[in-house]
């Protein structure tokens, strides 16, 4: 549980052994130069992670916003494409039965600041539903 998410997309697809997408469903300003960006791993229409990223374009390089304004790629790609070494600090990892879901939230630093902020969901009903289709 301590992946990126563009690797939780391709464990996902080893899972359940189908097709996975990822898709940024939203991306917006919220204030100034603070952005909230909403992504989903999924199957067919079902959305298995959901994650909401906020960041500020003030802490980041012209490249990586100017990817991020695409809306096209993760997050992990465009700091490779960037050849940007990042490293990961907080991570929660939580697990509700009742719900059958994982929550993840962590941060995404690069020389010590923080340029992402993560929340995660897994839905282990819908990953399960996926796989016994």
């Amino acid at each position: 549980m301590d992946a990126p998410v563009g690797y939780v997309e391709q464990t996902i697809t080893e899972i359940i052994k189908k097709p996975t997408y990822l898709k940024v469903v939203e991306q917006n300003s919220i204030s100034g130069t603070k952005y909230v960006r909403k992504v989903v791993i999924g199957h067919n229409q079902i959305p298995i992670v959901s994650a909401i990223t906020k960041f500020d374009s003030q802490n980041l390089p012209e490249s990586v916003m100017s990817d991020l304004l695409q809306r096209k790629e993760s997050i992990g790609k465009i700091l490779r494409k960037n050849n940007i070494v990042a490293q990961r600090g907080s991570v929660v990892t939580n697990y509700d039965p009742e719900q059958k879901k994982i929550t993840r939230d962590y941060e995404v630093l690069y020389k010590n600041l923080v340029w992402f902020q993560v929340s995660e969901e897994i839905r282990l009903d819908f990953l399960s539903a996926c796989q016994n289709s």
